[in-house]
């Protein structure tokens, strides 16, 4: 009995590091969303001013392939990142069915446990009530 509450106690802790790290996930992604997000707000006001000057009309296109390349580093970065959330996630469903299993064990130990207690309480009960009978007649 007590090594399963020590495999229940295991099993809920793994799941909880694995929705961390899951939620550590989700984080990173929607930074580099807002990253990305941000750029594009960036390149639009860069755009607005290099139509403003000549000296930006010809810094615009070096500046529109640093972002490019700062783009796809981005992509790339949330593409991993994604991939990696598959695992976990994966992982965490595993997790969880195997916490779900030892829980299921457990929880048909106690009723068998309950269902015997009321059993024998109910059998002491008859038999007071036998004792009784046999006196009384």
């Amino acid at each position: 009995m007590k090594s399963r509450e020590a495999l229940i106690r295991l099993n809920r802790f793994r799941v909880d590091e694995i929705r961390k790290r899951l939620k550590s996930l989700d984080d990173m992604r929607a930074d580099l969303t807002k990253k990305m997000a941000d750029l594009e707000t960036m390149v639009k006001d860069e755009q607005r001013r290099s139509l403003q000057s000549d000296l930006g009309r010809l810094a615009y296109p070096t500046f529109a392939r640093s972002v490019i390349a700062r783009r796809e580093n981005i992509q790339r970065s949330v593409d991993e990142v994604e991939k990696q959330a598959a695992t976990v996630t994966e992982e965490l469903q595993n997790a969880y069915r195997e916490l779900k299993k030892y829980e299921i064990i457990a929880d048909a130990d106690a009723q068998r446990d309950r269902v015997e207690y009321a059993r024998k309480v109910q059998a002491e009960l008859d038999e007071i009530a036998m004792s009784r009978h046999v006196r009384k007649a």
